[in-house]
């Protein structure tokens, strides 16, 4: 059937370059015997002279019928090349090299590239590009009947499982990505916590060097006071004295209080972020015998499991950079503690060197 409709367009192109070539010639010969006899009346009726009017149109006519079949008339070897190069194109539609709708280029049998001219367009617009059309219509119909063809009944289950399969990874996926945005909630909340401690942590510091600092002072001026005792001594300036140390014990006591609920808030933020991250670390989810089978699933499944790892790989390095600061902010306070050790042991020297002088009584 495609071989007849084939030859049929072969026909009608044949039909169309016949038709034109009978055009040009009848186009033509009305020139030449248009000017033919226009010269013997116009020589006749100047002349008055029927030998020069035959003279003039024997010459006029012979000259006008060579010039005008060699400019109107194609030469039927063109012709001949020019349609079996279109019939060539309509049964092998690769020698087609470009197609728009002001030019066209095919391929000729010895791999020579011709362009078709205005009048070999007409031809193509008219009868080939309909039949190209008209032929891919029928291929794809024809694939298309081939391709509804009906499936067996291991077919059709084998396909219900595999959608079964695709619905079963889809609602694991969704309640992946809500478990996975629990956990980012989470983590932002305990990264608050965190810095809330942290910042408590630092105005304790300052506590802590402030008060050493007053300490400090308070332990030189006291020595210069013990020095000066053996001279003068001032009862009611030792009691003062006396209440502001105890003052300073009581606020150091407080501040070892405060370090000491800093520090149990501080271990139980760090459990808890530990917990966090073994949770959030943990695989994206088990897709069991699908995932023996994940190229069947297709490729947007893959891209949706891609993301949840490119996602589940940010929640582990936010988790990181959370511990890293857990951790800076325990060394903070074993420096804190520090501190305030070698507060205490100030404290109990200076207290000492009070009793010895006996500005202090215990």
């Amino acid at each position: 059937m495609q071989a007849s409709k084939t030859e049929k367009i072969e026909k009608l192109v044949l039909r169309f370059y016949d038709r034109h070539s009978a055009k040009r010639v009848a186009l033509a010969t009305f020139i030449v015997g248009f000017l033919s006899l226009g010269a013997f009346f116009i020589v006749f009726f100047w002349l008055e002279s029927v030998l020069f009017a035959a003279l003039a149109f024997l010459l006029l006519g012979f000259i006008s019928i060579n010039v005008c079949f060699l400019t109107i008339v194609p030469p039927a070897n063109s012709l001949k090349a020019t349609r079996e190069l279109i019939c060539a194109a309509l049964r092998d539609p690769s020698r087609i090299v470009s197609y728009d709708k002001q030019k066209v280029r095919l391929k000729g049998e010895k791999g020579t590239v011709v362009t078709l001219t205005s009048r070999d367009m007409t031809v193509w617009n008219d009868l080939v590009v309909p039949y190209i059309i008209a032929n891919k219509a029928d291929v794809g119909a024809q694939q298309s009947e081939r391709a509804s063809r009906v499936l067996t009944a291991s077919e059709r289950k084998y396909i219900e499982q595999r959608r079964e399969e695709v619905i079963e990874l889809e609602k694991t996926i969704a309640e992946e990505r809500k478990s996975i945005e629990m956990d980012r909630k989470e983590i932002e909340a305990r990264t608050a916590d965190l810095n809330q401690a942290e910042e408590v942590v630092i105005t304790r510091l300052n506590n802590v060097e402030q008060a050493e600092a007053e300490l400090e002072q308070l332990r030189i001026t006291t020595s210069e006071r013990v020095d000066q005792s053996a001279q003068t001594y001032d009862p009611a300036i030792a009691k003062a004295r006396e209440a502001e140390l105890q003052a300073k014990e009581a606020e150091l006591v407080k501040m070892r209080e405060c370090l000491a609920e800093d520090r149990k808030n501080l271990e139980l933020q760090q459990s808890q972020m530990k917990q966090l991250k073994k949770s959030v670390s943990r695989p994206p989810f088990a897709v069991g015998k699908a995932s023996g089978e994940g190229a069947a699933l297709g490729q947007s499944l893959e891209e949706r499991e891609a993301a949840l790892e490119a996602r589940m790989k940010r929640m582990e390095a936010l988790a990181r950079e959370i511990e890293e600061r857990a951790n800076f902010v325990t060394e903070s306070e074993n420096s804190l503690i520090e501190r305030l050790d070698a507060l205490s042991h100030r404290e109990a020297n200076i207290e000492q060197g009070e009793i010895n002088a006996g500005i202090r009584q215990d």
